[in-house]
């Protein structure tokens, strides 16, 4: 499953260990629209946690 360039930069800084708020302003967008980029990753990956994100992340990477 291929993520948008924006939404693989949310994912790498979550396994960095950023908050949403953090994340939000290292790219410069507002939190709400990190939490929607969140969100989207949730339902694409049918999980519920943000290591269950990156993990899945990693897993499809490798």
């Amino acid at each position: 499953m291929r993520l948008s360039r924006r939404q693989a930069e949310i994912v790498a800084l979550i396994a960095e260990g950023y908050s949403g708020k953090e994340i939000a302003r290292i790219l410069r967008m507002s939190p709400k629209t990190v939490e929607s980029h969140m969100q989207r990753l949730f339902d694409r990956y049918g999980v519920r946690s943000r290591a269950a994100i990156v993990a899945k992340w990693l897993t499809n990477c490798a």
